[in-house]
Order: structure tokens, then C-alpha cells, then sequence
């Protein structure tokens, strides 16, 4: 009896031991990463070119990672005569998925999801500060193509729309003024992995 009762303790510990949760990412590995510049256009309400990057780490046929964006060349979306400059500055997360990423070209879609200001300074020599900062929430689902130039470097470019929340409305602007199509342009560096996902 004493046999048979440590017997079948020890076959339940062996179970436990062997035993695995399933989980979302159970079977998630990181394969590679990538980082480089982004360059993007407005399509649409004036909005101009900007400029910054990214990066992540790859898992699978996923990404996740980074960005940055600046622009400071905004002074055609408002008409204003004492308005020096326009500047508009984001970054935070940014995912994405790579269907077929072994495929010459493929196709990707990603979301930046981040947190930046809308800066507007005025030349209007005011003793006390006009100038303007709000404080903004940033998102640009997009999609595009992605095409393989060597293992470690891809150019991807795509389509997207930007939208923008949290200005004030204080002078002639609002969330819309800044919020539009987008197309913009990725260089990545970095390794993508070697196996089909």
C-alpha cells in the first residue's frame, strides 16, 4: 500500500512537471529586429513632410516596437500672420504584421500608437507667452508593401491616416487640421529571421 501511494504520488508530480499551460504566445519567437528611418507625407489638409524612426523586435510574422515623428514645417495649415512657426512631434508604440515576410514582396499593416504636442510659436513680440502647446494622442493605423533587398534591409511603403486628438481649439486649429491621409516610406536594417511563419 505504501508502495502503491508513492508511486502514484511521484507519477502526479511527473505529470505536473510535464504538464504546459496554453497560452496566446505559447509558441511566440523572437526571430529578429529591425530598425531605421521613416519618412512620411501628409495626402491631404496641407500636411506637410515628417520625419523620424522606429524600430522593433520580430516575433514571428509580428512586430513590435517604437517610433518617432517630427514636423516643422506646418505654417500653411493655419493662416495666420503672426505665426513664426508650426511644429507637430509624436512617438510611442508601433505594431505591426508581415504576412509572407519570405516572399519578395508582401504585404504588411501596422498601428503607431503614440503621445506628442502641437507647438505654435507667434512672432508677435507679446511681452508674455502666446505661444501655443497642446498636449495630443496620435494614431496611424496603415497599410502597404513591403519588398526584400538583401536579408538584413527591406524598404516598405504605405498608406494610412493620422489621426490626432487633443488640441484645444485655441487660435484657428482643431484635432482636424492635423488629422489626414498619410503615405510614408520605411527603411529597415536589422534580421528578419530565416524561416517561413
Amino acid at each position: 500500500m505504501k508502495k502503491l501511494l508513492i508511486s502514484a504520488v511521484c507519477s502526479l508530480l511527473a505529470m505536473f512537471a510535464f504538464a504546459q499551460h496554453e497560452t496566446i504566445f505559447s509558441n511566440a519567437r523572437v526571430v529578429g529586429g529591425f530598425g531605421g528611418p521613416i519618412t512620411e507625407w501628409g495626402l491631404n489638409n496641407n500636411l506637410k513632410t515628417s520625419y523620424g524612426g522606429g524600430g522593433g523586435v520580430v516575433i514571428g510574422g509580428a512586430f513590435i516596437g517604437g517610433y518617432g515623428l517630427a514636423s516643422v514645417d506646418l505654417n500653411d495649415v493655419i493662416d495666420g500672420q503672426d505665426i513664426e512657426q508650426i511644429e507637430l512631434g509624436h512617438g510611442g508604440f508601433w505594431l505591426g504584421y508581415t504576412y509572407k515576410p519570405y516572399k519578395l514582396v508582401h504585404l504588411f499593416s501596422s498601428a503607431k500608437i503614440g503621445w506628442g504636442a502641437v507647438n505654435i510659436q507667434t512672432d508677435n513680440f507679446d511681452p508674455f507667452d502666446n505661444d501655443i502647446n497642446d498636449q495630443i494622442f496620435v494614431m496611424t493605423p496603415e497599410l502597404g508593401l513591403e519588398l526584400n533587398i538583401f536579408k538584413w534591409f527591406r524598404i516598405a511603403g504605405g498608406v494610412g491616416y493620422r489621426w490626432v486628438n487633443g488640441t484645444n481649439g485655441k487660435g484657428q486649429y482643431d484635432d482636424e487640421t492635423f488629422s489626414g491621409a498619410v503615405a510614408n516610406m520605411t527603411l529597415r536594417f536589422g534580421w528578419f529571421g530565416n524561416r517561413r511563419f
